[in-house]
């Protein structure tokens, strides 16, 4: 086993560990580099290769997280400014096995591929996991070139750390048992918004062959415009003007984050950290993004049915509060008083009708749009699964309590109410639909693709995995050519 532990990466050589899962095994490349690091003089510059080691690297515990707003002492992980590590679980069986790369969720502003322990993907459905850290927050997504009109500042620098990640894979993975020609991008919420751009990447073609998008949606990026608004933000709450910019690279990595604790307090209700429609990197407008065409290959797409739960009923301290007057003016400002007015009318003005407006407006319609202009076999699902915390019902993030045996380091047995339940069988059966995914292309023979004509989905709750399309044509009528992007 010790030999089968050492695998030779383009960067160099690594060694793992082998991790239990009952009585399987599997194998673990923990913290191992995609890039180099992404600090000193490199803090706002494009992903770079890795210089190499020299020896074999240790690779048997996770690397620090990348630089967030996040208290070490509750995540008992410590970060590290530009730490851009992968993380790789294998079956301890030959390959070539179908490749998982995990883009997680928080917004663009925290969270860790640590997270997601892919250990029981690999050991009992046969998979490679590689889950991905980049840069967040203002080092991953501040547009200081469009502020200061200075091309030293890679614009996206995060979404381009993983689309680096994800040719690093390309090139590496077939070291850890993977076969490079079957790769699924897969991830959630921001994760999800990742897997959105790759898939109509130009760079980013013959370098995946699948793809998972669960609750995340195009209309969750930034305009330019707002960009700019917000690197001025970050600026100002700096200290820094046009003519000190070159103390961003100085200011120790704490300031940034600072900066976005002083941001999210002026900005309460708003995405602070995310991809930016600058022309270049990214298309200029979320219609010209839909336009590109999409990697023809297969789609499983879906959303939660109380999304929107999340940012409604939670005390305020926990997500900021939002209000149907914030949606009503988002809605108003892109569809005009009338239309808005007619959508309205359709959700009751009390709680649970402003959680069905914003999972329809900012996760269910974009999943409409995805799904309608995707060129392949596509495939979508709704997760009804609810709990009775905070009455959040099935909101954002729920389905990883199923979907990941450890999802965010927690024990999800314990959460979901125990094992040998109906949960557990829903965990199974979810787990079990999502490896076949990877594994064919298909989520399972059961599973009716999705078409505008046919807008079937596979609703997933404790009386199993059940087709429908309930609802599905009066909301797609509702919602049609509606796409307003979040504020």
């Amino acid at each position: 086993m010790s030999d089968r532990l050492i695998r030779t990466t383009e960067s160099g050589a690594v060694r793992g560990r082998a991790v239990s899962v009952g009585a399987d095994v599997a194998l673990a490349w923990l913290g191992v580099p995609y890039a180099a690091e992404a600090a000193g003089p490199l803090r706002f510059a494009l992903p770079r290769p890795h210089g190499g080691w020299f020896g074999v690297r240790d690779a048997t515990r996770f690397a620090p997280d990348v630089l967030q707003p996040l208290d070490p002492s509750v995540t008992l992980q410590p970060s590290r400014e530009g730490s851009l590590v992968v993380n790789v679980w294998a079956p301890v069986t030959p390959g070539p096995h179908p490749v998982l790369v995990w883009f997680h969720g928080g917004a663009y502003r925290a969270g860790s591929g640590r997270l997601y322990d892919g250990r029981e993907y690999a050991a009992r459905r046969g998979v490679v996991v590689v889950t991905v850290n980049s840069r967040l927050g203002p080092l991953g997504y501040a547009d200081f070139a469009g502020l200061f009109h200075d091309d030293r500042f890679a614009v996206n620098a995060g979404y381009l750390d993983q689309r680096s990640a994800l040719a690093w894979v390309q090139r590496n993975v077939a070291v850890f048992g993977g076969d490079p020609a079957r790769v699924t991008v897969a991830g959630e919420s921001a994760g999800a918004v990742t897997v959105n751009l790759l898939l109509r990447d130009p760079a980013t073609r013959g370098l995946l062959s699948g793809a998972v998008v669960q609750s995340g949606g195009v209309n969750q990026l930034s305009t330019r415009e707002n960009s700019v608004d917000l690197a001025g933000e970050y600026a100002r709450a700096l200290g820094v003007t046009a003519a000190t910019r070159d103390r961003l690279w100085s200011l120790p990595a704490s300031a940034f984050v600072r900066s976005l604790h002083t941001l999210e307090r002026v900005r309460a209700r708003r995405l602070n950290s995310r991809p930016t429609l600058d022309g270049t990197v990214l298309p200029g407008s979320v219609p010209e993004l839909l336009a590109r065409p999409a990697a023809p290959v297969p789609l499983l797409a879906g959303a939660n049915r109380d999304e929107y739960a999340l940012f409604v009923k939670l005390p305020d301290r926990v997500f900021p509060r939002t209000d149907r007057p914030l949606l009503a003016r988002v809605l108003t400002g892109h569809a005009g008083e009338v239309r808005a007015r007619e959508v309205l009318a359709a959700y009751p003005d009390e709680p649970d009708g402003l959680v069905a407006l914003g999972t329809d407006l900012f996760f269910h319609a974009a999943n409409d749009a995805l799904l309608a202009a995707h060129p392949a076999g596509a495939f979508r699902y709704r997760f009804d699964w609810g709990t009775r915390f905070f009455d959040l019902g099935a909101a954002h993030g729920m389905e990883l309590l199923f979907l990941w045996p450890r999802p965010m380091g927690l024990s999800s047995g314990v959460i979901r109410g125990g094992q040998g339940t109906a949960r557990a069988q829903l965990a199974d059966a979810m787990q079990g639909a999502w490896a076949q995914f990877i594994h064919t292309g298909r989520p399972g023979t059961a599973w009716t693709p999705w078409t505008p004509d046919h807008p079937a989905f596979t609703r997933l709750d404790l009386d199993g995995l059940t087709i429908t399309d309930a609802g599905e044509r009066e909301r797609l009528a509702r919602w049609s050519g509606l796409l307003p992007a979040m504020p």
